[in-house]
């Protein structure tokens, strides 16, 4: 479900986001804004599970045994 939403922002930055806009959303500035957000969600989350491999390291090699032992089994 789609809400609305009011900004203010500097008025270099409504005319870089209508210039954006203009040229990969033929205008839509909702559009534009909508896919920036997401894709910076999406960087954030491959951030935080890179940063969880490090932090676990031998993880795949574990559940990869664990996954052929009980195949085993």
């Amino acid at each position: 479900m789609k809400e609305r939403l009011s900004l203010s922002v500097e008025a270099s930055t409504a005319r870089y986001l209508d210039q954006r806009a203009q040229q990969e959303t033929d205008g839509n500035v909702s559009a534009l804004v909508e896919r920036i957000v997401r894709d910076r969600q999406l960087a954030e989350a491959v951030q935080a599970e890179a940063a969880w491999f490090v932090a676990n390291p031998g993880y795949a090699e574990t559940a990869e045994a664990e996954r052929h032992a009980a195949g085993a089994a």
